[in-house]
């Protein structure tokens, strides 16, 4: 009867020890995810910028709308997903290319959040790739 009872309670000290380390290993999991996922802004200063270079091509677009439209209501609408504002005329480069300077420049949260708007089909008919993203030298 006594081994009966210590097998007993040895196979259900063992479950919860094991299941302790099961929560504990899924803690540090989630605690890891968190913090690799969390969008954490930092301090920009307020008269710096940052310049954006895409490509832009287009694709059954309306025939009235032109390309630089196009990309300056794009890069318009996803200014509104971050802390920074056009400054200036968007300019054309040439075979696709344009050109914008934004103040405040954008920590890499924003950077990130913006790119990802860019690149995304925001307006029909329009295909921007972001090129460079950077401090203007």
């Amino acid at each position: 009867m006594r081994r009966f009872l210590a097998t007993k309670v040895g196979k259900i000290l063992s479950r919860l020890v094991l299941g302790g380390v099961g929560l504990g290993v899924g803690l540090v999991l989630v605690s890891l995810l968190r913090e690799a996922t969390l969008s954490t802004h930092q301090a920009i200063d307020p008269d710096s910028t940052i310049e954006v270079i895409v490509r832009a091509r287009s694709h059954n677009a309306e025939d009235n709308q032109t390309l630089d439209e196009m990309v300056e209501a794009q890069l318009l609408t996803c200014r509104l997903e971050v802390t920074s504002d056009m400054v200036g005329p968007l300019r054309t480069e040439g075979d696709g290319q344009f050109r914008a300077l934004f103040a405040p420049s954008m920590d890499q949260t924003n950077r990130r959040q913006f790119k990802g708007c860019v690149e995304d089909f925001v307006i029909d008919g329009v295909q921007i790739d972001v090129l460079s993203l950077a401090e203007p030298e």
